[in-house]
């Protein structure tokens, strides 16, 4: 072969390669270990056993939250020598989650071990809930593996959301959850909080969890059941979608997934991630200051009443109120809730302006319905020269008493709230649902209520549903929301309770009105301390459900939680930050 020719063929290869090298993906298998639930269990022996039946394959091993195995601070090595070499073995970076001790001091730590078994970062657990006899560790780390960034989160630091928005500013694509069995095991709110978590983080989240040996039962408290431990560790992906669930067993669940996968530009400036959703906040965000603030307790008027009762209108986009239009069914709608007597009556998003003649018109009627039916009227998407939507709210006199732009266009500097006669109010609108912050905010301005008057933003109205579901709970509110009629048989507007149950729905593609009354002295329960009537354990059937250590019931969810938040370790979240807008694209046109 003539030097030329193989010269040529060296060229040949080396642009292979380059471009190879331009063009390479990062598919990563994640994988997440089940293990069971009791304490026969609890010993390292078993959990190394099973973790030798992990499948091959594994970028990324996640094992449960085990506070029955622990290393010391200064032994850290020694201590977890066995882990090490099982992740050295199977070339796989492995992370685990453990008690640990330095000097007089206990932590619950997650370790991430790299392919080699070294190990490479340490996370200390941040938050803790009344029962969490544990020090606390002050940082939100992000570790660099040879795929990408990891980030790792242990217990109850799940029900702390701006964690993960933290850890997704720091650039985190993977996140995982350690945990273990809670005293009181109420899984209900699980599913949407998994959802929110990753919609809102653009990132993949690994959960690791435990399952009962028995079948799977729920909670029962005023019998002394605690719950069967879930299970269902599982692969979750950026929108959400579990794409690989061990059940409500033991064993391994393993997913592969491509971290390059980004979004979608829908040509006209917006883009919907993974294909399918839009969740975007491209603009200022120090409306979120409140969230790195010190908490205070907000001071609210002394209500005439604290009950309410609370209605949404639901009609067809068709009928919406437009610029020289006249929305007669809207207002059909409205002369039909006076009968219902409501305090706040609520309309999804309409397409008008303020300075259309016709609009005038009518916002002059819908100001004297609302001072005739003595309600607090309000009605999304009545903009102006400013801004694309403006949810509008007229109180019992007719008086327009705020005005809140939709948020996500471009943002603003400040979100608001308005006081009734009966409670505090907050609204976001329509596709602000993706950005988590907003009602963060507004709950910790003293909201009880966040209206929604909404196009209906997502991949389906079940998928609407359930973030709605998540803001509810994440925030100890009420959501009411309304959207257009469709042939989505799930998109429905909605009334939602603290807890993320739904209270009442519209029915299909039928114009009309829902309601609920609602108490907002009713403060939602958590578990804590140690209940005074202990039941018997029993060694078969139900009665070996039971535990002996069941909590008490406790008034004040909101007030606990927002009580372990750490703001001091938020500072990132109103800053404007390079990662969100490398994820999201570049800004959309202006209104």
């Amino acid at each position: 072969m003539c030097w030329k020719c193989l010269l040529l063929i060296i060229s040949v290869l080396f642009a292979a390669v380059a471009a190879h090298g331009q063009g390479r993906k990062r598919i990563v298998t994640l994988s997440s270990l089940c293990l069971l639930n009791g304490e026969r269990y609890e010993n390292q022996d078993y959990v190394l056993g099973e973790l030798a039946k992990c499948p091959e394959g594994a970028d990324l091993l996640v094992l449960p939250h085990m506070p029955f195995l622990s290393f010391r601070a200064d032994q850290a090595e020694a201590d977890l020598k066995p882990f090490a070499d099982f992740s050295q073995k199977r070339k796989t970076y492995m992370a685990l989650s453990l008690t640990e001790k330095d000097a007089d001091k206990i932590y619950f730590t997650a370790v991430l071990m790299d392919r080699q078994g070294k190990i490479i970062g340490a996370y200390r657990k941040t938050h803790a809930f009344p029962d969490d006899a544990i020090a606390l560790g002050d940082d939100l780390p992000v570790f660099e593996t040879d795929f990408g960034k990891v980030a790792m989160t242990i217990t109850s630091d799940f029900y702390f959301p701006e964690i993960y928005q933290v850890l997704t500013m720091k650039g985190a694509e993977v996140l995982t959850w350690h945990h273990y069995p809670e005293r009181m095991r109420d899984h209900s709110g699980w599913e949407p909080l998994l959802m929110a978590r990753c919609l809102d983080s653009h990132a993949h989240m690994v959960t690791a969890m435990y399952a009962d040996p028995r079948t799977y039962l729920t909670n029962r408290w005023e019998l002394g059941m605690p719950g069967a431990a879930w299970g269902r560790s599982m692969v979750i992906n950026r929108v959400g979608t579990t794409i690989s669930d061990t059940g409500y067993a033991d064993g391994f669940a393993m997913a592969t997934v491509d971290l390059d996968k980004r979004k979608v530009d829908m040509g006209d400036g917006h883009y919907r991630g993974e294909n399918i959703f839009f969740v975007n906040n491209y603009g200022d965000r120090t409306a979120f200051r409140p969230i790195a603030e010190p908490h205070q307790k907000p001071k609210l008027p002394a209500y005439a009443k604290r009950t309410c009762r609370l209605a949404v209108g639901t009609f067809t986009g068709q009928k919406m109120w437009r610029d020289k239009e006249t929305p007669d069914l809207m207002l059909r709608l409205i002369a039909q809730a006076a009968e219902l007597k409501p305090d706040l009556l609520l309309f999804s998003e309409q397409s008008c302006n303020i300075a259309d003649e016709t609009t005038r018109k009518t916002i002059e009627i819908v100001s004297a319905k609302a001072a005739a039916m003595k309600c607090y009227l309000a009605i999304a998407g009545v903009r102006d020269e400013n801004h694309c939507s403006i949810c509008r709210v007229w109180d019992r006199t007719g008086k327009e008493i705020y005005a809140e732009p939709i948020y996500w266009t471009k943002g603003f500097p400040e979100l608001k709230v308005f006081d009734t006669d009966f409670g505090r109010i907050g609204a976001h609108t329509c596709g602000d649902l993706y950005i988590g912050e907003i009602d963060r905010v507004l709950a910790l301005m003293g909201a009880d209520i966040i209206i929604d008057g909404s196009m209906m933003w997502g991949a389906s109205g079940r998928t609407n549903e359930t973030m709605l579901r998540a803001r509810a709970i994440d925030n100890d509110v009420w959501i009411a929301c309304s959207h257009w009629l469709s042939s989505d048989p799930s998109l429905r507007s909605l009334i939602i309770d603290p807890y993320g149950q739904v209270m009442a729905s519209s029915q299909f593609q039928k114009d009309g009105l829902i309601h609920v009354d609602i108490n907002l002295e009713d403060q939602r329960v958590y578990y804590a301390g140690v209940k005074k009537d202990q039941p018997k354990r029993g060694e078969k059937g139900i009665p070996s459900y039971y535990s002996e250590n069941m909590p008490d019931q406790r008034l004040g969810w909101r007030e606990m939680v927002f009580e372990a938040r750490r703001p001091e370790l938020y500072g990132i979240i109103p800053t404007a930050n390079d990662v969100i807008l490398k994820y999201r694209g570049p800004k959309p046109p202006a209104d």
